[in-house]
């Protein structure tokens, strides 16, 4: 769904029924703050308001989730893609979250290990900083796919949290509490950079799968 296209065309049918943001607020129960952010493609009405908006604006979900007028020959193919689209990001959305509880399985072995193995003091910051950064990534996976099925704005802190990680080893290496080479000082950096590039590389090739998928569907129809 492309949402700037399905804001543009609230805007469009809210000003043919002569509607000001705050007026068609008032019949929603919003105020004109969510309407103006609906309106500029950052986020979608809550489900809850999808029946009652179509209505006021004279289309059906269809056409709403289209971002545009369906004449009713291409009603069902139409519905088709709309469908075919939730199914995908459906699919997405169980993706990721297998790969935020499988990182968050690890991060939670990795906490006890050095513990039970009775590590070092050296190795044992460095599994415990490994599995911090998998935790952070889990919370983030997590955080990223809840906002985005309720249409909100998140920003990545995982590189917030490993630069604080750094500037933790720094101290201690500068006080001399710990004895490590520089390139495990700026690990939670490099190693998120490292985790980023997978991400994106994992998410590529979901990507590229799923769109092959989509053509095949569209080839079908």
């Amino acid at each position: 769904m492309d949402q700037e296209k399905i804001g543009k065309f609230i805007a469009e049918l809210r000003k043919e029924k002569n509607l000001t943001q705050e007026q068609l607020g008032e019949k929603l129960g919003v105020t004109h703050k969510a309407i103006s952010k609906w309106e500029n493609g950052k986020c979608l009405p809550d489900p809850s308001l999808y029946k009652p908006l179509c209505s006021i604006l004279g289309i059906n979900l269809t056409e709403f989730f289209n971002g545009e007028k369906i004449v009713p020959e291409n009603t069902i193919q139409k519905t088709d893609e709309v469908l075919y689209e939730m199914v995908e990001n459906k699919k997405r959305s169980v993706i990721i979250q297998m790969v935020s509880t499988i990182f968050l399985v690890i991060a939670i072995t990795l906490l006890f290990i050095p513990s039970i193995k009775r590590f070092d003091i050296t190795l044992s910051i460095i599994t415990i900083s490994i599995a911090l950064f998998l935790l952070c990534i889990s919370a983030s996976l997590k955080l990223t796919e809840w906002k985005r099925i309720n249409n909100k704005v998140v920003k990545n802190t995982g590189m917030g949290f490993s630069t604080a990680l750094t500037l933790i080893f720094i101290t201690l290496k500068l006080t001399k509490q710990i004895n490590w080479s520089w390139i495990w000082i700026f690990s939670p950096i490099w190693i998120t950079i490292l985790g980023i590039v997978i991400l994106l590389l994992v998410g590529f090739i979901i990507f590229t799968i799923t769109d092959k998928l989509k053509k095949r569907k569209n080839n079908y129809f």
